[in-house]
């Protein structure tokens, strides 16, 4: 099973975008905050008052007692610290004696000519210089220190409620989005846990919840059909038992009775009955140790040595010759075939179960092909071929199943208990190769079996 590439997901994008945005929102909070609770009414108080101001001090500069009067009313009233100079920089006027502010340097001046005004944000956060007159040639001007005003406790309030509504909408989503496929995954693995192997989680996402939640339904799955296997395998191993079990207790019964001709006559029965057992439990239990060793839990049952492909294939077509007599067996060999590293016993029964197969599947008169070449890979390919009654494609994928047969009725009247494919499949895994079957319906099949081959350097120490 192939792993998919650990690329940042969508969720984790998500998650990322959330506290973004809430950082964003934070950040852009503080700013209207200080915009339109601090900066804003400042400027608002400001622009109200300057016009007021700056013409009565402009008209009042040759009075020194009610310049000072207006200065220290400025003062009272609009907590503002006023210094008022001409534009050599001589104090005129102010009411802040202890710290008058500096004066204006020549670039200042430019720019308190070309603006209207002047912003001393490097000498304190609130002060604002303006022109006297305000049109015209400058004369004077005045620095205006404002204290920042306290900012209004509702509106301090009203942002932060707001911004904790949002943080918590936006949290709430995020957790809801994280805690509901989590818990819809608790439930259904709990139900799963309590027997109920159709719960399915359903849930259907594109991001990493998504992948958790779909690999956990494949899961369950896969442990559903293993479980239902289970309970198959158990259920034909019993029926395909009790048939030859029960013609063997018929024939004892009547050799119980006495009846000696016959009980002797059907001891040929029994000898089959008594194979026919054998062979079952046999590839009952070697497919199980294939099964096994497929998975890590145990040890291949196989006993690997050099097998020559032309002596393996001679002894499946005796043997099919004898089994068969009067059948029609077309032997195809290459002239040069490369050994194997295999199990002779096992491969040697792969090829067989798929020549009974091939016996089985089709009429007498029609000629069975056993082939075995060199594929354009390299590889071995040994193939058995028959214009039988072929496989419908709805049970093409689940031909190789233990116990399964296309055509139970024929297969109850030509033996056999579906075990055969399945077997030669799982030997034919077990060495590292392929089986793969091709099918017409009434046209007939062809298995074949793909093996890998000995490097040349380890044919030649041999």
């Amino acid at each position: 099973m192939s792993l998919r590439p650990r690329t940042p997901g969508r969720l984790l994008l998500r998650i990322y975008l959330v506290g973004l945005a809430q950082f964003i929102l934070v950040i852009t909070s503080f700013y209207l905050a200080r915009h339109l609770i601090l900066d804003r009414p400042l400027r608002h108080g400001f622009n109200r008052h300057a016009a007021y101001n700056i013409s009565e001090w402009s008209e009042l500069r040759d009075e020194p007692v009610a310049l000072q009067a207006s200065l220290d009313r400025a003062a009272r009233l609009l907590e503002a610290r006023v210094t008022l100079r001409d534009v050599s920089g001589r104090l005129i006027a102010t009411n802040n004696a202890a710290s008058p502010a500096p004066p204006l340097t020549p670039a200042e001046l430019d720019v308190l000519a070309t603006r209207g005004e002047h912003s001393s944000a490097g000498r304190s956060p609130h002060a604002i210089t303006l022109p006297i007159p305000e049109t015209g040639p400058i004369e004077a001007y005045a620095t205006i220190i404002s204290r920042a005003p306290e900012p209004a406790r509702g509106k301090v309030a009203l942002f932060a409620g707001a911004v904790v509504l949002v943080t918590a909408i936006t949290s709430f989503a995020l957790s809801r989005m994280l805690a509901l496929p989590l818990q819809r995954l608790a439930d259904v693995a709990r139900e799963l846990g309590e027997g109920k192997l159709d719960t399915r989680t359903g849930i259907r996402r594109r991001d990493e919840l998504g992948r958790v939640a779909e690999a956990f339904d494949e899961m369950a799955g896969r442990i559903t059909h293993l479980l239902r296997s289970q309970t198959e395998l158990l259920a034909n191993v019993s029926h395909e038992l009790r048939t030859p079990l029960a013609r063997i207790r018929v024939a004892l019964d009547l050799a119980e009775e006495g009846d000696a001709a016959t009980a002797r006559e059907m001891l040929s029965d029994i000898t089959e009955d008594l194979s026919e057992l054998e062979r079952l439990v046999e590839d009952v239990l070697t497919t199980s140790k294939l099964d096994l060793a497929s998975e890590g839990s145990g040890t291949p049952p196989l006993r690997p040595e050099r097998v020559e492909v032309q002596g393996l294939v001679e002894k499946a077509a005796s043997r099919f010759r004898t089994a068969r007599p009067g059948r029609v067996l077309e032997v195809s060999v290459d002239e040069t075939l490369p050994a194997l590293d295999a199990d002779p016993v096992l491969l040697r029964r792969a090829l067989d179960n798929l020549l009974d197969n091939a016996g089985k599947y089709s009429e007498p008169r029609t000629p069975v092909r056993l082939r075995a070449r060199v594929g354009a890979t390299g590889k071995l390919a040994l193939e058995v071929a028959d214009d039988g009654i072929g496989i419908e494609p709805e049970d093409l994928p689940r031909v190789g199943t233990p116990f399964f047969r296309t055509d139970r009725s024929r297969a109850r009247r030509t033996g056999g208990v579906g075990m055969g494919l399945a077997l030669a499949r799982r030997i034919v895994d077990a060495h590292g190769g392929t089986l793969t079957l091709e099918s017409t319906p009434g046209q007939g099949t062809t298995a074949r079996i793909v093996l890998p081959v000995p490097p040349p350097s380890a044919r030649a120490m041999d």
